[in-house]
């Protein structure tokens, strides 16, 4: 019998508790130890492993020093985001192994995201995989992305800009630019000028710089229409200086084309930002997927490196379905809800499904109960509990399994070994 020590508290580690049990654990629980409570832990010297779970890194790193300073040789298994901070801790303290929630739990999100009969991805390959549900267990099988048609997509986004700024930008510089080729026209027919007298006297007339000498000698017809012309010279000047200036002075969280700009077709939703929000959004560009990220907090530490990683990101309530209008939802191939708010994920849902009542939909819930009823009473999308799917293979390695991956089969978490073996998870239900 396999005996663990398991450090830390909330659903997440409850879930970890009854995995362990499951599994024929026995399990020492601590949720906010102290030193002194490690250490009385840790001296009844019957410990076989320890396992720190929570939400958050500072409890898991706290919790491995604290350990590794009283005993130098216990396993450790830990639930650390950042990769940096993981790797500087595995460093420093030795027999600590380290799994994040937000990548156990990431590939069962994107798979039916990305394929109604898909169970998950296999990310674990140059070119990530689709996982689908066979009478024997999984198979792997290639994804079949839409494939992405670049040119269409800078058109899309050129004509219809998702941000404010870039279209006041982009209409501004193509008005200026065909008021500057209907001047230069205009005095070519009119006063027989050539093409670069037209165009200078139209390029000083643009910036202000001076009129065209020869029109204040032309027909009252042609200054009447040049008028006209530099007026809406003036307007489309005001338009692309405050599109300029906003782009300038504000932080940018998407773009006008390039990586960043906005999908308008085939592209996922994501709405939600948090760990497991921003692992799933890159998961699925490595797959292929056009995506944007949606969160209502502009301030969070994941939005800036959600902006580092090249992801186009929305600020605004992924409930509203001006918002998801605007992120042409019609046109979306899913939508992700998996912000921390089990309640907040069905809303997200709903308006979605009242804006596309075909669009594939994914929720992340958090609470057993919850999961179950939202499959029986409303049946709006796949649903998966994160925190079951990520105890499952959590508590299978803290027990000696060598299973690599965790795969929700029917109702049911699966754990997937490198050998393809598939066997079920003693947890019980996941999806």
């Amino acid at each position: 019998m396999t005996r663990v020590l398991l450090i830390g508290e909330g659903d997440l580690a409850e879930e970890t508790r009854e995995a362990l049990d499951a599994a024929g654990a026995e399990v020492y629980r601590l949720k906010e130890p102290n030193e002194r409570e490690v250490r009385r832990a840790l001296e009844r010297g019957d410990i076989d492993r320890v396992l720190l779970v929570s939400p958050s890194d500072a409890v898991p790193l706290r919790a491995a020093l604290m350990v590794r300073s009283e005993d130098e040789d216990v396993p450790i298994l830990a639930t650390i985001f950042d990769p940096t901070t993981a790797e500087q801790l595995q460093r420093q303290i030795g027999h600590l192994e380290v799994l994040a929630m937000a990548d156990i739990v990431a590939p069962s999100l994107a798979g039916p995201a990305l394929g109604q009969d898909l169970v998950a991805v296999r990310d674990d390959v140059d070119q990530p995989t689709g996982l689908r549900e066979t009478d024997d267990g999984v198979e792997e099988i290639e994804l079949d992305v839409p494939q992405r048609r670049r040119l269409r997509a800078l058109a899309l986004a050129i004509v219809k800009p998702y941000d404010k700024s870039a279209a006041l930008l982009l209409w501004g510089a193509l008005g200026l630019l065909a008021v500057l080729a209907i001047e230069t026209v205009a005095t070519m027919i009119v006063l027989g000028q050539g093409v670069i007298d037209a165009l200078y006297g139209a390029s000083k007339t643009l910036v202000t710089v001076d009129p065209n000498d020869e029109v204040a000698d032309g027909p009252q017809a042609l200054k009447a229409f040049l008028s006209v012309c530099m007026l809406a010279a003036l307007v489309f000047e005001a338009g692309f200086t405050a599109g300029l200036v906003n782009r300038l002075i504000d932080r940018r969280l998407t773009g006008l084309f390039g990586r960043r700009a906005v999908p308008r077709r085939d592209h996922i939703v994501v709405v939600g930002l948090g760990q497991l929000g921003l692992r799933l959004c890159v998961l699925l560009r490595r797959c292929g997927s056009g995506v944007v990220g949606v969160d209502h907090r502009e301030e969070d530490e994941n939005v800036g490196l959600a902006r580092e990683l090249g992801l186009p990101v929305v600020i605004g309530r992924g409930a509203d379905q001006s918002l998801l209008r605007r992120l042409s939802l019609d046109r979306a191939c899913a939508l992700a809800a998996v912000t921390d708010d089990d309640l907040q994920n069905l809303s997200i849902a709903m308006a979605a499904r009242a804006i596309n009542p075909d669009l594939r939909i994914v929720l992340r819930a958090g609470d057993g109960r919850v999961a179950n009823e939202t499959r029986s009473l409303f049946r709006i999308g796949v649903v998966r509990d994160v925190h079951r799917i990520a105890a499952a293979l959590l508590a299978a390695r803290a027990t000696g399994s060598d299973a690599e991956r965790v795969v929700c089969v029917g109702d049911q978490a699966h754990l997937l070994h490198d050998d393809g073996r598939v066997e079920p998870a003693p947890i019980g239900a996941a999806a």
